[in-house]
């Protein structure tokens, strides 16, 4: 294999459903990015967010200042204090305020290992260098995601 160069990386390529391509799968191969992202502004309130939750599909938005991750906002959070909130209050009244973060280049089923841990189905995707008070999002890999991949 070292001879012609055929690499993890290759084999994943060409044997994405093997057993060993699944566990070759890396987040950033399977991760939602882009237009996708269930972004909002921590200016916002809670009935701007809700909106996002929905239009996205992914049961969560993600709370940003200055292009910088400050919280999540799920289906739960909303539920939890939905009998706190008027239209107008802010998304911070709500939001979690430490999410759980994943590095791009961890192994697939690491990501699925922690949701079941803390059983939840969503970790933010951030870069490897990232602080923890200053995380650029990357993307994010879904429970769903995952097992559409099949990772056990």
């Amino acid at each position: 294999m070292h001879k012609i160069k055929f690499s993890k990386d290759r084999f994943k390529i060409f044997h994405p459903g093997g057993n060993i391509g699944q566990t070759l799968l890396l987040v950033k191969d399977i991760m939602i990015t882009g237009n996708k992202l269930p972004i909002i502004n921590i200016n916002r309130t809670i009935h701007e967010a809700i909106k996002v939750i929905n239009l996205k599909k992914l049961g969560l938005a993600v709370i940003i200042k200055n292009n910088f991750v400050k919280g999540i906002l799920t289906d739960g959070d909303t539920r939890r204090g939905i009998k706190k909130y008027s239209k107008n209050n802010k998304i911070e009244e709500f939001m979690t305020k430490k999410p759980l973060f994943i590095s791009e280049n961890a192994v697939a089923s690491k990501a699925l290992s922690i949701m079941n841990e803390k059983k939840i189905t969503s970790l933010l995707v951030a870069n490897k260098n990232a602080k923890k008070n200053a995380v650029k999002l990357k993307g994010i890999v879904n429970i769903h995601s995952l097992l559409q991949f099949g990772i056990k």
